[in-house]
């Protein structure tokens, strides 16, 4: 992004509470891992279902088993917080500022309540399904707790999952599989992509060419290899690398003319063949032909095959 764009400090600002956010869910994921489940067990990250026809639910964190299925909300917050009822709300005090947010005890037992209709409507049994608040911050204080769904650190995690692990099956791990199997089917994200759209940013603000995750310039010195001018590390997955930024950030769908462009390759036989090495839908006639990405699958048919393509 252009370093004048007059949003590039609030999007600096969101991209690092993602990064935030993101240590969090790691160390809930590690916390998972250092669980002792008697049997074999599933975790889904951000699942979101339709339920029913005017129901969808987003769960942060979906773990299930043979014996019990368990919801985690999860909310990497910090100062002190105060978890309302009748009605609920949250409230976050920092440094002498309250801000107020959507509660998230609401937000798991409305989720639990869901997941047992879907299941019922589904495969017509009645897994116990327990919930729970992840707080994976330590810098956070509790002024007043919720009363109808626990709160958790991470470290308390494992204690909590092995203690629910003492119920009784329920099902089958065969039956197990086909839920599982069920919800990542069913399982619809929303997208976020291309990021231009949703911050709004006009497409001549973006930087176009390869550039080198370090955010240096990379220049062709072969057939095969870019250099960063500015790191002068060889830019790995150059290719790969950049259009799948296109798709990212600029839009769903690549010309011929555009690739080139953004490739700085010039020669119409390679740039084609690489478009075709891609899983890429198209649509229109040879002049004006499209290129769309499907945000669901893998960009690159086969790696090995897109190296060799640039030697053309």
């Amino acid at each position: 992004m252009n370093p004048a764009y007059p949003k590039r400090a609030e999007i600096e600002k969101n991209l690092e509470n993602l990064k935030i956010g993101f240590k969090g869910e790691y160390r809930i994921d590690q916390a998972i891992k250092e669980t002792h489940f008697t049997d074999a067990f599933y975790v889904l990250p951000n699942v979101e279902l339709k339920v029913s026809p005017h129901r969808r639910i987003e769960i942060d964190t979906l773990i299930l088993t043979e014996r019990f299925i368990c919801i985690f909300e999860v909310k990497n917050l910090k100062g002190t917080l105060k978890f309302n009822e009748n009605p609920y709300s949250l409230h976050q005090t920092i440094n002498g500022k309250t801000y107020s947010y959507p509660c998230p005890q609401q937000q798991t037992l409305r989720a639990a309540d869901s997941l047992h209709y879907w299941l019922r409507q589904q495969f017509k049994i009645n897994l116990p399904i327990q919930i729970a608040i992840v707080l994976p911050n330590p810098n956070v204080l509790i002024e007043t707790a919720p009363t109808k769904v626990k709160l958790l650190s991470p470290r308390e995690i494992p204690l909590f999952l092995q203690g629910l692990d003492t119920h009784s099956k329920i099902v089958s791990g065969n039956h197990l599989n086909q839920i599982v199997s069920t919800i990542k089917r069913e399982n619809s994200p929303f997208n976020i992509f291309p990021l231009a759209e949703k911050y709004n940013i006009p497409i001549n603000h973006l930087r176009t060419g390869i550039v080198c995750p370090c955010g240096g310039n990379g220049i062709r010195t072969t057939q095969r290899t870019w250099i960063c001018t500015r790191c002068k590390e060889t830019i790995k997955k150059a290719i790969e690398n950049t259009l799948f930024d296109w798709f990212l950030l600029y839009k769903s769908s690549i010309s011929h003319k555009e690739c080139s462009n953004l490739l700085q390759i010039q020669n119409r036989n390679t740039v084609t063949k690489i478009l075709k090495n891609m899983k890429l839908e198209t649509t229109g006639s040879t002049r004006s032909r499209l290129y769309h990405y499907d945000y669901k699958k893998d960009l690159v048919k086969q790696e090995a095959s897109l190296v060799n393509l640039i030697y053309v």
